[in-house]
């Protein structure tokens, strides 16, 4: 029986590791020579985000592009790559049922008659940020990652999660030639 809780609990703590951890996808273009964009510059949001969050963004790619070796430069300045970046919000909703009986369905207590199930419905808040490179002389997409997750009441817990989410996309950053 110990086994049983134990392994539950376990379980149950997997999953709520899974749900709090950003999901990444990245995809380039196949044929780009990555090797050969030395700067950079920003093109305004479609979607940008809201109060502080836009320059943290920006700092936060900032910050990837240029440990990866690239120079940001201003717009007039015939940069190599357009950055751009937008984000989306939305409601995830859970629904959980409760009150299962065990049983066939007769006799008394909790193993016998059936009882009514109740049903929680938990709504968080959950953030994507895509962030694309583009070769600014013919404006194709060359590189386009996004990261998804959860967002919280806590500041500082989001501002880090954003950090880490940024450093994630960027990991991979310049992708290897194919062979």
């Amino acid at each position: 029986m110990k086994i049983r809780i134990l392994a539950l609990l376990i379980l149950s703590c997997l999953a709520c590791v899974a749900a709090v951890a950003q999901q990444t996808n990245i995809d380039w273009d196949r044929q780009a020579n990555f090797s050969q964009f030395h700067t950079y510059a920003w093109e305004p949001s479609p979607h940008p985000a809201n109060g502080l969050w836009h320059q943290r963004i920006l700092d936060d790619v900032d910050k990837q592009l240029q440990s990866k070796g690239l120079q940001k430069v201003d717009m007039n300045a015939n940069p190599d790559m357009w950055v751009s970046y937008s984000k989306s919000i939305k409601d995830q909703k859970t629904l959980v049922g409760s009150g299962y009986s065990y049983g066939p369905g007769w006799g008394w207590g909790p193993w016998g008659t059936s009882g009514p199930v109740m049903y929680n419905t938990w709504v968080t808040k959950e953030a994507t940020l895509v962030v694309e490179l583009a070769d600014a002389k013919n404006k194709q997409v060359l590189w386009r990652g996004s990261a998804t997750g959860t967002v919280s009441d806590n500041s500082t817990k989001n501002i880090n999660n954003l950090d880490k989410a940024v450093a994630k996309l960027f990991k991979g950053y310049p992708p290897k030639p194919s062979k």
